[in-house]
């Protein structure tokens, strides 16, 4: 196994540059937070409606997911990135600037989509950029931008519930868009693309400009030969084929179990279930809610240093380990009569959402990036992390029932079991591919 080398400046700069398109991913997703505690009241939105307007950036992923596959791969991977920055930035004007409710629902979706096409996108870029001895950690800083995302939102929702201001907290959502789209005419096409492609004479020169040092040069004719045979076979066929099928299915359940396990049950409804725990303002909500973002940031950081070091699959197992023990923390304590059990809860909670941080949150990118072969790896992530859009959808689609119908302890219970369920899963089924380059994993699981 090669020596860890440092990267480029160059190289840090494009990472972050990329990176910015899962910072409008966290920020689009969870500003709708803070903001429907107004928009309740404005629009005279229901709880079936203000479940459709939360879960509407859901369906714009879904249909996101769908096409971004075949976006990065007939675009490829950089324009498809600037692609989205466009649509964040026409998302958050329309959402800002709606005077009806199907208006903000059509703003919402055309954020959706962008959420969709960059969570198909930003990961395989990152991957197919990365050195082997980097790539835990390059990709799962996307994971980590997701959360400064999220963070981000939690603060503008809490300095603008000072003014009530919705329309303020999506209008910043474009900025982070604007210096991304500029940025992209400065960064390159991704090497496996310009290889899949046929462009291995620009895919050999964007090496040279991006990586210190010399190792992926004894891997060049595994990359042409991994490239080289796209047109013998129809990508959609090879990637239900006896050959991959298990492949593909290691990543549709890691996809899907990072969603059902009820993550973003916590995101997108963490100020209302704050208030349910006795903040009753929405300013003490959302202030609280700062706290989850806070948390699941540094949890991501800690993934960011150990991915590469103690490698993907045994992060992955504590991480589901610790949900597990804090969800049915999480529901003994909603069971119990104690002045306590508020304080109990919220830190059950916070501890669940650093356990995700460190294990599921920024693993199932990485691994979803790794696994693939390069002629099938732009439709299997896009199959992929579409299950993961639907899982999420249909998550924070039915929570609010389910708190309605059996409690939160009922709801939290039915999360925790399905962690058990993750943590059999990777321990059974999901192999280690820390160290090893896209063309050797490729190779291992084949066998």
């Amino acid at each position: 196994m090669a020596h860890k080398q440092r990267l480029s400046r160059y190289m840090i700069f494009i990472v972050t540059i990329a990176c910015l398109g899962g910072l409008l991913f966290g920020y689009h997703t969870a500003i709708i937070s803070g903001a429907l505690i107004f928009l309740s009241p404005i629009f005279n939105l229901s709880i079936a409606e203000q479940g459709v307007l939360v879960s509407s950036i859901l369906l714009g992923a879904l249909v996101g997911a769908f096409m971004g596959g075949y976006l990065a791969d007939r675009l490829g991977r950089k324009w498809t990135i600037m692609l989205t920055a466009v649509l964040f930035i026409l998302g958050s004007w329309i959402t800002a600037e709606s005077h009806s409710y199907f208006i903000l629902l059509f703003g919402r979706v055309v954020s959706g989509i962008a959420v969709g096409v960059i969570s198909v996108t930003a990961p395989l870029y990152l991957a197919e950029i990365a050195p082997p001895n980097h790539r835990g950690g390059i990709v799962s800083a996307y994971q980590l931008a997701i959360t400064l995302g999220i963070l981000g939102a939690y603060f503008i929702n809490y300095v603008y519930a000072k003014k009530a201001d919705w329309q303020e907290m999506f209008i910043i959502g474009s900025l982070p868009a604007a210096i991304q789209l500029l940025a992209l005419f400065f960064i390159p096409e991704s090497p496996g693309w310009l290889f899949k492609n046929g462009k291995s004479h620009l895919a050999i020169i964007v090496l040279e400009r991006l990586r210190l040092d010399r190792d992926w040069k004894g891997h060049i004719d595994e990359m042409k030969h991994s490239a080289s045979s796209r047109n013998k076979r129809g990508a959609w066929r090879l990637l239900f084929s006896s050959k991959l099928r298990t492949i593909l299915f290691v990543g549709l359940f890691i996809s899907a179990f990072q969603q059902i396990t009820g993550i973003n049950t916590i995101i997108y409804y963490a100020p209302r279930i704050f208030q349910g725990a006795g903040y009753t303002s929405a300013i003490s909500a959302t202030f609280a809610t700062l706290s989850i973002g806070i948390i699941n940031v540094l949890a991501t950081l800690v993934s960011v240093w150990l991915l590469d070091r103690i490698g993907r699959r045994r992060l992955l197992l504590i991480g589901i380990a610790g949900m597990v023990m804090s969800l049915f923390s999480l529901v003994i304590t909603s069971f119990l009569r104690s002045s306590l059990i508020d304080e109990m809860a919220v830190i059950s909670l916070m501890c669940y959402v650093a356990f995700f941080a460190i294990g599921l949150g920024p693993i199932t990118w990485v691994l979803l990036s790794e696994i693939y072969p390069l002629k099938v790896r732009g439709k299997a992530m896009a199959l992929a992390t579409f299950v993961n859009w639907f899982c999420n959808y249909f998550v924070s689609l039915t929570f609010p029932n389910l708190l309605i119908s059996i409690g939160i302890g009922g709801a939290f219970l039915l999360y925790g079991l399905i962690s058990v369920i993750a943590f059999w899963f990777v321990f059974r089924y999901v192999p280690e591919t820390k160290g090893k380059s896209l063309e050797e994993i490729e190779q291992l699981l084949q066998k």
